[in-house]
């Protein structure tokens, strides 16, 4: 029976390194919840520099907002010159739109390694080799040792392999005993009695039924995961703003359109960016009832590094620099009334 085929492709060196990184961290810790923590952290940490930079360029963004109102006012009918102007602005100022999205696509990137290593922790954590997953694959599956559900599943991962060995001393002697792997190769999944192999449930048969001792403990993660999205989105959005609109000033650039190019607007945040941030939110829900309870784990801890993060360049960069963009405002101001 094929089992697990090997892949080889353009995102394997990331895959065995996130691989490795993992084997030697289950190695020193020995515990599988504690290790995605970890490696979590270390994710997040390497990630730290591209985000305050990205974030560094939506603060001079928005402290550009009233030159490019005024670019706008001067060019009403002449977009090109006004994008024109806008990119020299921006080129003067140091910044960078694309640089904006770039934490977003690296967290993109990292999240494919995270997918294939948490379906195969056999193989990338216990460092077994694919060759002989297929034959501990082929060897339960002749001897009647997991279910038709499990051996189709047995395609894309190895958690059912770790659990018949686990769960049969016999099978685990036997391969063993074969040479396809050594005992120092199992893996725990079990993180505080919530077993992190498992896939949680949004049906209700399986979450209330005889089941639910397994079942309803796995949704503390998915909602854990929710919440802490939640916290972050709403927190990423009240510190990376520089400065709140007049909605008075709106209001009278309704009434009077001579004034509509010159009001203040919201552009913190490039489309671009948004699109992906939206993109992880659905990934995020969708991975968390597709794959082991394992992603419900990295998406909590992504999230409070994500919280952290977002307190942390409140505290030293934003916050600053909204004082010293207020100051600027001011004189800026006074130098287009006095014109």
């Amino acid at each position: 029976m094929p089992t697990l085929p090997v892949m080889m492709g353009i995102m394997d060196p990331l895959y065995n390194l996130f691989g490795w990184i993992l084997r030697n961290l289950y190695a020193w810790l020995e515990n599988y919840g504690l290790v995605i923590i970890v490696f979590t952290i270390l994710l997040n940490v390497i990630l730290i520099p591209f985000s305050v930079k990205s974030q560094k360029s939506m603060l001079k963004q928005q402290g550009l907002q009233d030159e490019i109102n005024e670019i706008k006012r001067l060019y009403p009918d002449d977009p090109q010159m006004q994008q024109q102007l806008q990119a020299e602005l921006f080129k003067q100022n140091g910044v960078s739109l694309a640089g904006g999205c770039l934490p977003s696509i690296l967290r993109l990137l990292f999240i494919l390694p995270v997918f294939r290593i948490f379906q195969q922790p056999l193989h990338y954590i216990g460092g077994v080799s694919l060759e002989n997953i297929a034959k501990i694959g082929e060897y339960i599956t002749n001897n009647n040792l997991v279910s038709e559900t499990a051996a189709k599943m047995m395609q894309r991962s190895d958690i059912p392999i770790l659990s018949v060995l686990q769960n049969n001393a016999g099978a685990l002697g036997d391969v063993v005993d074969k040479g396809y792997l050594k005992v120092n190769q199992l893996i725990s999944l079990d993180f505080f009695g919530i077993n992190l192999g498992m896939t949680p449930s949004w049906k209700p048969a399986q979450i209330f039924g005889s089941d639910w001792p397994v079942y309803l403990p796995l949704l503390i993660l998915p909602i854990l995961t929710i919440i802490a999205m939640i916290i972050q989105m709403a927190l990423t959005r009240k510190t990376s703003q520089v400065k709140i609109v007049d909605k008075a000033e709106i209001e009278r650039a309704k009434q009077n359109p001579a004034r509509a190019a010159q009001t203040p607007k919201d552009n913190s945040n490039p489309g671009m960016m948004k699109g992906m941030n939206i993109f992880m939110i659905v990934i995020m829900i969708w991975t968390m009832f597709t794959l082991p309870s394992a992603m419900g784990i990295y998406w909590v801890i992504n999230s409070i590094m994500g919280i952290a993060q977002s307190l942390f360049i409140y505290c030293f960069y934003t916050k600053p620099f909204r004082l010293a963009m207020e100051k600027n405002n001011q004189s800026y101001n006074k130098r287009r009334s006095s014109r």
